[in-house]
């Protein structure tokens, strides 16, 4: 492991392995730092927080891999009131938080590289799989074999489970992730056997696929619309149907992920140590 590497040489190994799949992207780029640097070591992470920074940095690794762009938002022109169209960074330029984060990432030699297009195109679905193996729901996925292909594909989000209840369901999955912020929509004593598993922003059309698969009674996601999708399934139990809804919030949905990011980048990256380091629920309830 003392062979040296730069971030560069990372991202083209990553971009390579991906192979033809690879797409140039405006989002999967370098948001701060050299690449020319030496990498010292790899940390990945849903979004770089500060805390997540301090770690990699008392780790003694300087390659930040995440999900999420490093200042809070894509560098696209924010079209709101009194923005002007202006960049996004042009609101951020004088901030005390982004001057704070930035003098760590710079004072630290630290590089921020985004990989979320291309590892959101593979034909297996990294952040599902990381979410699933997270619950301990491998052994109930739904997947035929037969058909070939591999577990996880795209859109094979089911899982067949034991018969349960909405409310102890919710027990095991906060158990389970160690999270603080759930929310349910649906009867507590509502039976659950079936269920959709899903990570990220969630809108109507997503929901309205889901619910052609017959027989689920349980959607677990991650971060609904709330003008959108949660009063439509609201709207589902009024019509009288017999389900529930779990919502894990965005980052808890994707976090498991960026595990299954470090577990794939060891399988041809040897040269560094390589570490998953979780950005944390941001909720908690009183």
């Amino acid at each position: 492991m003392s062979k040296e590497i730069t971030a560069q040489q990372i991202t083209d190994r990553i971009q390579n392995q991906l192979g033809m799949t690879w797409k140039t992207s405006a989002v999967d780029v370098f948001n701060t730092g050299n690449p020319d640097t030496p990498v010292t070591g790899i940390v990945t992470s849903f979004t770089p927080t500060i805390e997540v920074l301090r770690r990699a940095v008392a780790a003694g690794k300087n390659l930040i891999i995440t999900r999420e762009p490093a200042f809070y938002q894509e560098n696209r022109s924010s079209s709101g009131p009194g923005t002007g169209n202006k960049p996004v960074m042009e609101f951020l330029k004088n901030d005390p938080t982004y001057l704070f984060k930035r003098e760590i990432i710079e004072k630290n030699n630290l590089v921020i590289w985004r990989f979320y297009e291309n590892w959101s195109a593979r034909e297996v679905d990294g952040q599902l799989q990381g979410l699933a193996r997270s619950l301990g729901w491998n052994k109930y996925h739904i997947h035929d074999s037969k058909a070939g292909g591999e577990p996880y594909q795209k859109d094979n989000k089911y899982f067949a489970l034991p018969g349960t209840t909405l409310s102890d369901m919710v027990n095991k999955i906060q158990d389970q992730l160690n999270i603080r912020g759930i929310r349910v929509i649906g009867d507590p004593n509502t039976k659950v056997r079936k269920a959709s598993l899903s990570h990220g922003l969630f809108r109507v059309p997503e929901l309205q696929g889901i619910l052609k698969e017959p027989d689920v009674d349980l959607i677990v996601i991650g971060e609904p619309v709330e003008w959108e999708a949660s009063p439509y399934f609201q709207d589902i139990l009024a019509w009288g149907k017999k389900k529930g809804m779990i919502i894990l919030g965005h980052e808890v949905s994707e976090e498991p992920g960026s595990g299954e990011v470090a577990s794939w980048l060891k399988t041809f990256i040897p040269e560094v140590p390589i570490e998953w380091i979780p950005a944390g629920e941001p909720f908690w309830v009183p």
